[in-house]
């Protein structure tokens, strides 16, 4: 893969250092996943998994316990001088279970997240492809470069925004 990009860059410098070939060439930049998750319909479904009921007590969840592992940290700096080595083994113990309580629930928060936008990519992919190519159709586009691995790009080069206007008014 690593192979592939310097080759490709290495033809790209050969082309852009070429000036009749910069004269002709047109380049742009996309992002594929930027477009997909700007959508209108992307929005939408990330944002009804936000407020569904499932997810909102998840989140309840996941802060509560926070913030009970805070007080007992703080518990722990106050009054733990005080404690017995077997009250302090107890007391950590109990703020593992919290913690690992925690991890469990942003785990499953997380999951939610991706199933979800797995199903927006999945659903979105085809639509962004055909936007995509009807851009760079009417642009009578050369060269379309993955925006994350450009290293300047000009931003009425990146065909991001318009390919999202399409995919919105499609729907």
């Amino acid at each position: 893969m690593l192979k592939s990009v310097k080759i490709a860059a290495v033809l790209l410098a050969g082309i852009m250092l070429s000036g009749t070939a910069l004269a002709q060439t047109k380049v742009a930049v996309f992002n594929l996943q930027a477009a997909i998750m700007s959508t209108e319909i992307a929005k939408s479904k990330v944002n009804a998994l936000k407020t569904s009921s499932e997810y909102a007590k998840l989140q309840s969840g996941a802060e509560s316990i926070r913030a009970e592992v805070q007080k007992m940290v703080e518990d722990a700096q106050k009054n733990g001088v005080t404690w017995s080595d077997e009250q302090k083994a107890e007391h950590q113990r109990k703020m593992n279970f919290k913690r690992s309580d925690f991890e469990s629930t942003v785990q499953k928060l997380r999951a939610m997240e991706a199933q979800v936008g797995q199903e927006i990519q999945k659903t979105m992919l085809p639509k962004a492809k055909t936007a995509l190519e009807a851009v760079i159709k009417e642009r009578q586009l050369d060269l379309v470069l993955d925006a994350n691995t450009a290293i300047h790009a000009d931003p009425k080069t990146d065909l991001t925004p318009e390919v999202v206007k399409r995919m919105n008014a499609a729907k």
